[in-house]
């Protein structure tokens, strides 16, 4: 009888540490550096970081040439990829993910991000430029590819020690945060270039971008900024936009004892309807510089107002000299509007190099 009592009893033992064991299998998870939720977390962080950056970027530099939607564009066109990825122990014993992150700027993107770099940076070398600011974040730059050793959690869950029914589980998403904001800086400066604008301006003058950048790098380069027109050309420009047809009158500068009065160049009979086409050409060109001063940024705005408070005072001055030497009101009326806006015209042509689109 007792020998059948002992026999049910370890039978039960068994039954009972095999069934602990089967629920301990069960609670057990392996663990995974297989994370894909993990490369797309990484892009949003970088997304984040470098739309911050253009943004403070394009507030700071009063040139206005970047398209901060383009930058965005090829922010999202970001890969972002692990490889020689490997589960193994830390100093500590924990386990962790030992593999190589690769953030892959498209081939395309990364052409046009250094052909037009020149336009944000200067003649500075790009590469060394780029590779300069990594520096301090760990990654290395080869081609379009930045990367960097990575190390971060892995997926699963683990049994604490000693205790069966309570797991402690991680979620892959301990991982070194600063050095991805801090590559997403570097990343978001150099894709300013690929952000350049079609139209650029130096010197007060637009140029299309890729003449542009050849007269950046070569201040003796044969460009032609595309608001340099020869009169007929702003003449016929001007009939075919059904604009006033403005006759420029010279203006003399000082000192130049080979420019002649204004006012021996203009006949000494100035008819009423030539006077109030020079008077209908001067309101154009006013109302055309006061509605391009009205919607110019205000910081830009700002910093041109001493320099357009003296340039009125110049203008007002210049045209009152050449009209003093008028023979008649009518002359002197005709000589003053027609160097208004002459130099009103050029003006024109100077603040659009600060209003690109």
């Amino acid at each position: 009888m007792k020998k059948n009592i002992f026999i049910c009893g370890l039978i039960g033992a068994l039954a009972l540490s095999a069934c602990s064991k089967t629920k301990e299998e069960k609670g057990t998870e392996p663990l995974s550096c297989d994370n894909p939720q993990l490369s797309s977390e990484i892009h949003k962080s970088l997304q984040s970081a470098i739309s911050s950056d253009v943004h403070q970027f394009v507030q700071r530099d009063g040139r206005h040439i970047i398209d901060i939607d383009k930058v965005l564009a090829a922010a999202n066109e970001l890969n972002v990829s692990f490889s020689k990825v490997e589960l193994s122990k830390d100093s500590n014993n924990k386990s962790i993910c030992n593999s190589q992150l690769n953030i892959t700027v498209p081939a395309s993107v990364w052409q046009q991000t250094q052909t037009y770099a020149p336009l944000v940076i200067g003649k500075t070398n790009f590469a060394d430029h780029i590779k300069q600011q990594l520096e301090s974040s760990g990654f290395t730059l080869n081609d379009n590819v930045f990367s960097k050793s990575f190390q971060y959690t892995p997926l699963g869950s683990s049994i604490k020690a000693g205790s069966a029914t309570n797991p402690s589980t991680t979620l892959g998403s301990e991982y070194d945060k600063s050095s991805i904001q801090n590559v997403a800086v570097t990343i978001g400066n150099a894709l300013l270039g690929y952000g350049v604008k079609d139209k650029v301006s130096i010197g007060g003058h637009n140029y299309n971008r890729d003449d542009a950048v050849k007269l950046v790098n070569n201040q003796h380069a044969q460009v032609q900024p595309e608001n340099h027109l020869s009169q007929d050309a702003q003449t016929a420009s001007a009939i075919l936009n059904g604009k006033p047809v403005i006759v420029p009158v010279p203006v003399p500068q000082p000192n130049d004892t080979n420019v002649k009065s204004s006012a021996n160049n203009v006949d000494n009979d100035v008819s009423e309807h030539v006077l109030q086409q020079a008077r209908d050409n001067n309101v154009n060109a006013n109302n055309v510089i006061n509605r391009l001063w009205v919607n110019m940024d205000d910081t830009v705005r700002k910093t041109l107002r001493p320099e357009e408070n003296k340039w009125i005072a110049q203008k007002l001055s210049q045209c009152q000299a050449q009209a003093a030497n008028a023979k008649n009101s009518a002359q002197a009326e005709y000589i003053r509007l027609q160097c208004d806006t002459k130099m009103t015209n050029d003006r024109i042509k100077y603040l659009n190099g600060y209003s690109l689109h």
